[in-house]
């Protein structure tokens, strides 16, 4: 209700009713009004929810624009990207130096070929052999000697 209209006010808005529209008409006058009231408080909803849904669309649109920002500049995303560039690095490494371990391998194998040496079995010197160690034993106790007793 508006805060300008209390309880006296509207006695004399019923009274005054009362009298011009008479008895017989009154409940159907205040079943219109009701109406009218109603219908207006519905479009009152609509307009507030129109604002509303402006709202959140606007923000909505914006909060997009953010996102997109830091999808294009995901420090994550270009960390990774970086990663994948360092990992194709080392494995384009590796691939040379497999080549060039094939290329010197096969220089030797011609080199011993020419010379007429034999070829080194493995390519790893050779072990030394390990010195053999017995496992740790513990000393056995000297049985006590028993006491007489008096």
């Amino acid at each position: 209700m508006n805060p300008g209209i209390g309880a006296p006010e509207l006695i004399v808005l019923a009274v005054l009713a009362l009298i011009v529209v008479g008895p017989k008409d009154l409940p159907m006058l205040f079943r219109r009004v009701g109406r009218f009231v109603g219908q207006a408080r519905q479009m009152a909803r609509d307009f507030q929810r129109s604002f509303d849904d402006m709202g959140r669309e606007a923000e909505m649109s914006e909060l997009r624009r953010e996102i997109e920002a830091l999808k294009s500049g995901n420090p994550v995303a270009k960390a990774k990207r970086e990663l994948d560039d360092v990992k194709r690095d080392l494995a384009s490494l590796e691939h040379e130096t497999i080549v060039e371990r094939e290329q010197a391998a096969a220089e030797k194998q011609q080199y011993n070929t020419i010379n007429k040496k034999k070829p080194d079995a493995g390519g790893e010197p050779a072990k030394p052999s390990q010195p053999t160690v017995e496992p740790y034993t513990k000393p056995k106790r000297k049985a006590a000697k028993p006491t007489v007793e008096e």
